[in-house]
């Protein structure tokens, strides 16, 4: 019986040291779908018929192949000498590749800048979750309670701040009770709807304080290190400073939710956009004027393919120019049912697009 026992015991003791080993990390591979393998390319030009890039441009594939096919028409049986000089498609060629590049460069900055505001809500989160296990909790439990809920609903609550502009983002229950309680109307409101009506997010209604959920966290995250001073019982060595170092952190948090406000609100200089687009038009629209003399029928072809390469590159930039992409694979209680409308959401793969911010 005692050696059953003891072998007992060093079994249980077997367990709990297996519980102690750290998780192996896990690294993203070649066959992950977030990565694009350099075997993928029969996949890819087999899928062109089904991309959505393909359903987005195909007004304007469809308005070049129509200007294509009159051409050849009126050349072919009404025997009219209808013809462009090349050379002013090969001079403006090189322009419109700059302008081209320099849009869609300007909409991957946007989502390189995305990408770096979440990375440091992450990196942010975990330095202020390790440091009120450490320095906030022992000494005043309650505080570091309520701080780390708020700390747990800034994620949630950033996702609906990124994705509110399309009208599709809702507040996750946890969040609004954590924020608002079980009040109807809360004294402080959403920023951009107040019972229905739309505000401007700074006025007030029926003296409600309108401000928006995140910037309403961080208060309130400020406010529980400050009620955890006179939670204190009795004075200890260094928690003021341990305070006020994790009051830093939260104002990191609040420099991360100006930019992705930033990337939100602000959009790539709409007349540089519609200059860009009106160039591009132009271009493709009077290209079958120059090459149907020297190609004739094989013009419609070409067309098609210039047309999908130049219209497609001017489109990617268009998409990523917000690069905040709700994820829809299974129902979220971050965004409502008609979030399947959403042609960027449903559409579209995670990291096609954007950035798929909630899961």
């Amino acid at each position: 019986m005692s050696s059953d026992g003891h072998s007992n015991s060093k079994s249980s003791k077997r367990k709990k040291i297996s519980r102690l080993v750290p998780q192996a990390p896990r690294r993203p591979t070649d066959g992950s779908s977030m990565r694009y393998r350099s075997d993928d390319w029969v996949a890819n030009i087999l899928s062109i018929p089904r991309s959505y890039l393909i359903r987005r441009i195909k007004s304007h594939l469809l308005f070049d192949q129509f200007v294509c096919f009159f051409t050849l028409f009126v050349r072919i049986k009404l025997g009219w000498n209808l013809s462009l000089p090349m050379v002013g498609h090969n001079i403006l060629g090189g322009f419109l590749g700059l302008l081209l590049v320099f849009r869609t460069n300007s909409a991957y900055a946007r989502f390189v800048d995305a990408r770096g505001y979440w990375a440091k809500v992450s990196a942010t989160c975990r330095s202020l979750a390790l440091e009120s296990v450490s320095h906030l909790r022992p000494y005043a439990p309650e505080s570091a309670k309520k701080f780390e809920q708020l700390l747990l609903a800034f994620p949630d609550v950033l996702a609906y701040t990124c994705l509110a502009g399309n009208k599709k983002a809702r507040l996750p229950p946890f969040e609004w009770e954590l924020l608002y309680g079980d009040v109807d109307v809360p004294n402080i409101a959403l920023a951009g709807e107040v019972n229905g009506q739309e505000t401007s997010g700074t006025e007030d209604v029926d003296d409600e304080v309108v401000i928006d959920p995140a910037t309403l966290i961080l208060h309130k995250m400020h406010q529980a290190l400050y009620e955890a001073k006179y939670e204190l019982k009795e004075e200890k060595f260094l928690f003021d400073l341990h305070l006020s170092m994790i009051g830093a952190e939260v104002n990191h948090l609040s420099d991360a939710l100006s930019g992705c406000e930033k990337i939100v609100d602000t959009p790539v200089p709409l007349s540089y956009s519609r200059h860009t687009s009106r160039f591009l038009t132009l271009w493709c629209g009077f290209l079958p004027l120059a090459i149907a003399p020297q190609l004739g029928l094989l013009s419609a072809p070409l067309m098609g393919i210039v047309g999908w390469l130049m219209y497609g590159l001017e489109e990617i930039g268009h998409l990523i120019e917000q690069p905040f992409v709700p994820v829809t694979e299974k129902p979220s209680y971050l965004i409502s049912d008609d979030v399947i409308d959403d042609d960027r959401a449903s559409k579209t793969l995670p990291y096609d697009i954007g950035l798929p911010i909630c899961s």
